[in-house]
């Protein structure tokens, strides 16, 4: 949530008299998912129009004040810094101004009360993982579809609760969560949380890596930083094509620009090589034909950029990539042998 929160266009907003330029200042603070969670709760308390639970720490005459204190300090701001319109709050009424104004102190409150979100204690949960040679397909309550890639497991609860859907990854899982904006869906792991409110994207994150990445194929998504004590801490966000790529080890980030169909094919079956080494075309094929591949050539660090569909066989892709770099092969009841090849 931003340190600034912009009341005046806010109260604007909801009494609908946001000229385009303010409309579009709104949209972009609303990108924020903070900012969106925070918005929804001002929203939904001046429809409601009823005042907060008796908190004696959150009482409508300090909740005014702050808010008071808050809009004079907008004042000082230069007009451009509010999408260049005028410093004052123009209502159709004093009785529409009044109205958005009890709506932002409820919100106030709201947003600044103690969090009370639902801890995992007593949440019945579901745990699955997946084999060395298997992806697991899962459907969550909230009609969430997960993919669990090899070697990974994942925690969730059988109904979500609270403000939030949380889960616990560890490996990889291709995720197409469906929108909620009330309620955002977050994937936790050891190291980093990324938090969406509706979007597919692939997380990767195996417990003994050196690195992590968050890959976005439709959406956006808010990855963070996740720290021994505290709340955790925001790297960025990505939109569609982009992959953020985490060092844990020596705490560097980058991102990569990548195509859609590059994200996580596996959980469609495909077979995607993109500037890998034969090494590690190999082992890919090892694990998904389930025969031993022995290298008699040089060709192991050469390097291959290839896809195939889910219905490829073996040698199928054996084939085509013989015809890129000349090699010969085998292919035995358990064993195929590569020979001869040259990198191009």
């Amino acid at each position: 949530m931003s340190d600034h929160t912009p009341w005046p266009l806010i109260a604007k907003y909801l009494a609908g008299e946001c000229n385009p330029e303010e409309k579009l200042a709104m949209e972009w603070w609303l990108e924020d998912y903070d900012n969106l969670r925070m918005f929804r709760r001002i929203e939904a308390a001046w429809k409601q129009e009823k005042e907060p639970e008796n908190d004696p720490a959150h009482n409508l005459e300090s909740g005014l004040a702050r808010l008071h204190a808050r809009m004079a300090e907008h004042a000082e701001v230069p007009a451009q810094a509010l999408s260049g319109t005028s410093r004052l709050v123009k209502l159709s009424s004093w009785l529409a101004a009044a109205s958005i104004v009890l709506a932002i102190g409820l919100g106030y409150f709201l947003v600044n009360r103690p969090h009370s979100g639902h801890s995992n204690a007593g949440i019945a949960m579901e745990t699955r993982t997946s084999g060395s040679k298997e992806i697991v397909s899962i459907e969550l309550s909230d009609g969430t579809q997960v993919w669990l890639n090899k070697n990974s497991k994942i925690e969730y609860p059988k109904a979500f609760d609270g403000d939030e859907r949380a889960v616990y990854l560890q490996g990889e899982a291709f995720f197409e969560v469906v929108p909620n904006p009330d309620k955002p869906f977050i994937v936790k792991c050891d190291k980093l949380s990324t938090r969406v409110l509706g979007t597919s994207f692939d997380v990767k994150a195996y417990n003994g890596d050196e690195t992590a990445s968050v890959s976005v194929a439709t959406g956006k998504v808010e990855v963070s930083k996740e720290i021994e004590e505290g709340e955790p801490v925001r790297i960025t966000q990505l939109t569609p094509e982009q992959e953020l790529v985490i060092n844990t080890e020596k705490d560097e980030t980058y991102i990569n620009i990548v195509s859609v169909a590059n994200i996580a094919p596996w959980h469609l079956g495909q077979l995607v090589f993109r500037d890998n080494t034969y090494d590690e075309v190999m082992q890919a094929l090892q694990e998904r034909f389930g025969k031993r591949i022995v290298f008699k050539s040089s060709i192991g660090q050469c390097r291959v950029m290839a896809s195939f569909n889910s219905t490829a066989s073996l040698n199928d892709v054996l084939k085509l990539l013989s015809m890129s770099n000349s090699f010969d092969y085998v292919i035995g009841r358990d064993v195929v042998t590569i020979t001869g090849g040259t990198c191009r």
